[in-house]
């Protein structure tokens, strides 16, 4: 017998849609939970059984293989219309279910059926946590209790993962809305460079290519599943890398070497930034009057759980020319990494490197 649609059907499986019940997203989640159900009812199967329009699908699943069945053999569908448990101690007797397949299969015919509905805070019923025998049996009133229970704690898991999405959204439009006003702040830093005069612009355009390092930040953080989780940062700074070359001298040329490398985003940031201030200081600096040569950045791990990270090149050397700001940020750069900067100048070039540990907190 084919159980009556809900008088609230539309908006019911418009609340399965909003807690992701029509994707099995949740797949996994209860296993625990139907396992604990089965040994505590002493039965066979337990189900977490989601009712949807034309069928009933099971987001967990203790001793049988069905993922879902259609609506025909469906005694969860009856269950959702009663205002609490339902327990039917012989399926052959009881008209709702006595045509059911599951029911009059020749092989182990369901017997025995007790399911307390998933029901949201507003009292709209979801589906229910079930439990099966191929006997005709009673539950107890401490099993029917301990059913409701865990029928409320697959309910709860549901409204938490439901919040934690909603977190994430907003999360992920926070951080949208960052980037665009950092982009925002960047153009209009550049528009203003345009008629200031020559130190001004220079000031305002370093100021520009600060906020670029912040908002490609913000791009690995927009597209990261958990924001406090490590990034992959190499990829990360060879998109400042290729911002710095539309910024460098045509006769200089830019090599980046970097092993691969994961750090917490606030790490991240400060590596970016002295990347940023490694390689426009090198530019700024080694290459006066159309003078060619070459910067290298260079980056990989050692045996001792330190990043080794150095930025190289061939230009007229001169560190007295590069200790000012720029010199300063490096450095506070180097103390969030709990690293320490060794600069080298002379003829030859000017070589900056850094150490830092993997594992600084």
């Amino acid at each position: 017998m084919l159980a009556p649609t809900p008088i609230n059907q539309t908006e019911r499986l418009a609340t399965l849609r909003r807690y992701g019940l029509d994707t099995h997203s949740h797949r996994g989640a209860f296993e625990g939970i139907v396992e604990l159900a089965a040994q505590i009812c002493n039965c066979p199967v337990s189900l977490v059984s989601i009712v949807h329009a034309d069928d009933q699908r099971f987001e967990a699943r203790s001793g049988t293989k069905l993922d879902e069945t259609g609506l025909d053999a469906s005694i969860c569908s009856h269950a959702i219309l009663q205002d609490d448990l339902l327990e039917i101690p012989d399926t052959r007797l009881d008209m709702r279910t006595q045509d059911n397949p599951l029911v009059t299969a020749a092989d182990q015919p369901v017997l025995f059926y007790a399911g307390a509905q998933i029901k949201t805070r507003t009292g709209i019923v979801l589906g229910t946590l079930c439990v099966l025998d191929y006997r005709p049996r009673r539950l107890g009133d401490s099993e029917r209790r301990a059913l409701r229970i865990l029928a409320d704690q697959v309910m709860q898991r549901l409204e938490l993962h439901e919040a934690l999405r909603q977190q994430d959204a907003m999360r992920r439009e926070v951080d949208h809305r960052v980037k665009n006003s950092l982009a925002g702040v960047a153009a209009m830093t550049r528009m203003s460079a345009r008629g200031a005069s020559d130190d001004v612009r220079a000031a305002l355009l370093e100021v520009e290519q600060r906020i670029n390092v912040m908002v490609e930040l913000h791009s690995d953080l927009y597209q990261a599943d958990d924001p406090d989780a490590p990034i992959e940062v190499t990829g990360y700074l060879r998109r400042i890398v290729r911002y710095m070359e539309n910024m460098a001298p045509a006769s200089v040329e830019i090599d980046v070497e970097l092993a691969p490398l994961e750090l917490p985003n606030k790490r991240a940031s400060a590596l970016g930034v002295l990347v940023n201030e490694l390689i426009s200081n090198s530019c700024k600096h080694a290459f006066p009057d159309g003078r060619t040569g070459r910067i290298v950045l260079r980056g990989r791990p050692d045996p001792g759980g330190r990043y080794s990270l150095s930025c190289e090149d061939d230009g007229v050397g001169s560190a007295n020319a590069r200790a000012g700001l720029g010199r300063r940020i490096m450095e506070a750069s180097a103390a969030q990494l709990d690293g320490f900067l060794d600069v080298a100048s002379d003829g030859s070039g000017h070589r900056v490197k850094l150490e830092f540990p993997l594992d600084a907190a």
